[in-house]
């Protein structure tokens, strides 16, 4: 299974070959479309061979140019039921808090530069929705050769793909890199469900990680910093 990246340094855009076109994971920051377009044509695809797009999670660096790919393709977007109502809202969800002070550093540098309110264009779009449950999994499934699983902890509507070669996409369950730990996510909604997720995840015994952000790394980095879950202590912005 040949995996494309076509984000930048901060976010990780995967596309992923379908019989029929292309699946896109996620989109980035507001504002990142143009750029988006530009590698794109790089591996000399057309925007509008994007069949799917699997949307992670609701967060303005996933869903920020996502009303920008579907005025400009035919793409499905397929993503968990809680989803829909915050793609309305345009905000993340401020709900839970930073996983550490390092998080809450990172938080408070990103408001000193204007970036604190975390807003994207509201998508509302529902005729263009997959809307996962145990009636459309099935369909969704024969198209991407793989599983979709639920990941919450993070965020509420975090979902991810686990593919039939052991690949993992797993949104923001884990990060690779800063201002990341071990990769442990830096915002963490329900500390207790993202505890349950980490063991999930290994559970599917996945062959290759690939976080949204950073690079992909082995099962083995979530088993030799799974105990430090435990000690991770929340802080809220609000």
């Amino acid at each position: 299974m040949k995996i494309i990246n076509v984000g930048n340094m901060i976010n990780n855009n995967y596309i992923i070959k379908l019989s029929k076109g292309y699946l896109l994971i996620d989109t980035g920051y507001p504002g990142q479309f143009e750029n988006f377009k530009k590698r794109l044509r790089r591996h000399n695809i057309d925007i509008k061979e994007i069949s799917y797009i699997l949307l992670t999670h609701v967060h303005n660096d996933h869903a920020g140019f996502l009303n920008e790919v579907l005025n400009n393709s035919d793409a499905k977007v397929i993503l968990h039921p809680k989803a829909v109502d915050r793609l309305k809202e345009g905000i993340n969800s401020f709900e839970g808090g930073c996983a550490g002070r390092l998080a809450l550093t990172f938080y408070g540098i990103m408001k000193l530069f204007g970036k604190g309110e975390y807003r994207f264009p509201p998508v509302d779009r529902p005729e263009r929705y997959i809307v996962l449950d145990d009636k459309s999994l099935p369909a969704v499934e024969m198209q991407l050769s793989g599983t979709i699983v639920n990941l919450p902890g993070h965020t509420a509507d975090s979902i991810g793909l686990l593919l039939e070669d052991g690949s993992l996409f797993c949104g923001d369950a884990a990060m690779n890199g800063f201002p990341s730990l071990n990769r442990v996510t830096i915002w963490i909604e329900n500390l207790k469900e993202y505890k349950k997720t980490w063991e999930l995840m290994l559970g599917m015994n996945p062959s290759k990680i690939y976080p949204s952000h950073g690079r992909a790394f082995s099962k083995e980095d979530l088993e030799k910093n799974i105990h430090r879950l435990d000690r991770v202590e929340l802080y809220s912005l609000r």
